[in-house]
């Protein structure tokens, strides 16, 4: 489907196909990239893709631009030995010194989402050693010049296109909350995207957060 498709059926939700509209297409664009940034940052596995990458020869490596999380590292494919996901109080418990420890194939990795774009290989790889990493990747904001001629496709798998539609909804409403009417609406679109997500959400706390910081914003 195409994003100004998308983009139409959300119109068509918020009954705004007037001639001057109340969302500008700007306003649903930015709406869609946020959404798309939403689900990918809530559920990381829905933008995931097998990657190659070369390690450096330490324990430390860090991620390729562009890449959001790391989900798991595969298999050495050079000698098709898996690596086992593994904490760092576990290493460091168990081999005080495993950050200058070498060896051919990496056997175990740590990984903490505080530093996403970092992850620790044990035992330390020889120089442009290959991994197969699972990776979340970062979804790319979209620009659109000509709303009608337009072609650029959801990116994501349309299973998540419900979700993207919920966040947009809400997005769009919470532009104007001024209305008891327009913060339920609110409310309500958020709750369907987290439900979509199988997110456990309090949307009632976020809600009362976000009013509390509007007002003392």
């Amino acid at each position: 489907m195409k994003v100004t498709e998308i983009i139409q059926r959300v119109r068509d939700l918020l009954q705004d196909n007037a001639a001057v509209s109340r969302w500008t297409n700007a306003n649903l664009l930015d709406a869609y990239n946020e959404a798309i940034l939403a689900v990918v940052q809530n559920r990381p596995d829905v933008n995931s893709q097998l990657l190659a990458f070369t390690c450096q020869p330490q324990a430390a490596q860090s991620l390729p631009p562009g890449t959001y999380r790391l989900l798991d590292i595969v298999d050495n494919p050079s000698t098709g030995r898996t690596v086992i996901a593994t904490t760092r109080s576990s290493l460091d418990s168990l081999l005080p010194n495993w950050t200058t420890a070498t060896g051919t194939d990496v056997e175990q990795f740590v990984y903490d989402q505080k530093s996403p774009s970092v992850f620790y290989v044990y035992p330390v790889p020889p120089a442009d050693h290959p991994l197969n990493l699972l990776v979340s990747q970062a979804p790319a904001r979209i620009a659109i010049t000509d709303f009608d001629t337009d072609t650029q496709l959801f990116s994501l798998d349309e299973l998540w296109i419900n979700p993207v539609i919920n966040y947009m909804l809400f997005r769009a409403f919470s532009m104007d909350m001024e209305t008891e009417a327009n913060m339920q609406q609110a409310q309500s679109y958020l709750a369907m995207f987290a439900n979509d997500l199988g997110l456990k959400w309090n949307v009632d706390q976020l809600f009362r957060q976000m009013l509390q910081g509007k007002v003392e914003g």
